[in-house]
């Protein structure tokens, strides 16, 4: 028996959605069954979620900043509404069965909007540091270019089990003003949150990196993340 995972698939444009085969893989590598949810389900998100044991959601596109009451900058990049809306309903519907969630990159983003939290729509103008790190990395997905420091006690420290770990970077945008639900697990060096939990769900863990790449690069906290959710779906299965 093996838990099925859906994943929120990235829009590729008006008519059809893809995903990277890198979070397939590492669902597939950690003993789930990877099932994409499209764009334009969002009436159908209890049904949808009815199927599975897990939801991952995953990177793309930014974050509309109308959801958290903030205008477009100059440097927004690009939006869809519909996959908002549908990651909107997702999330909602996954919070309501109380089942496992997984957020990455834009899926720390969205769920931190979905739960009432603002984002940074580009870091290198709205986030004012002197020391900040290059968050857009020029090297490959699989390479880790950043460390992140990991606070104690949560579930991201007591998954990977280290103070520090190194990550790959792909992103613009970040959390800036926390839900008021969510506490920060992880920060880099230049304070970006770089990972958040929501400790009254039964797992609820969402980075700003991308563990799938490095999963399947031979990783081993990036493994970790996957394997721990993989179980704790499994678990939500037999439970159900």
């Amino acid at each position: 028996m093996k838990p099925i995972i859906g994943i929120t698939a990235f829009v590729e444009d008006d008519l059809s959605s893809r995903l990277n085969a890198a979070y397939s893989k590492s669902i597939i590598d950690a003993g789930g069954i990877p099932l994409i949810i499209p764009i334009g389900v969002e009436e159908e998100a209890a049904q949808i979620l009815a199927l599975t044991d897990g939801l991952l959601l995953s990177g793309g596109h930014d974050v509309h900043p109308f959801l958290f009451g903030a205008e477009p900058s100059l440097k927004l990049g690009k939006i869809h509404p519909a996959r908002d809306t549908v990651e909107l309903a997702i999330i909602e519907a996954a919070f309501q069965r109380k089942m496992p969630i997984f957020g990455i990159c834009r899926g720390i983003q969205i769920l931190n909007v979905a739960l009432g939290g603002t984002l940074y729509q580009d870091i290198d103008s709205d986030h004012f540091s002197t020391k900040l790190l290059q968050h857009m990395q020029q090297s490959g997905r699989a390479v880790a270019t950043h460390t992140v420091q990991i606070i104690a006690d949560n579930l991201l420290a007591t998954i990977v089990e280290q103070e520090k770990i190194a990550v790959n970077s792909f992103h613009h945008q970040a959390v800036n003003v926390l839900a008021e639900k969510l506490k920060v697990a992880a920060k880099s060096n230049d304070g970006i949150i770089e990972a958040v939990v929501h400790e009254e769900m039964p797992f609820c863990l969402a980075v700003q990196w991308h563990p799938e790449e490095l999963a399947i690069a031979g990783d081993e906290s990036a493994q970790k993340l996957f394997s721990a959710f993989v179980e704790v779906s499994l678990k939500f299965k037999k439970e159900a």
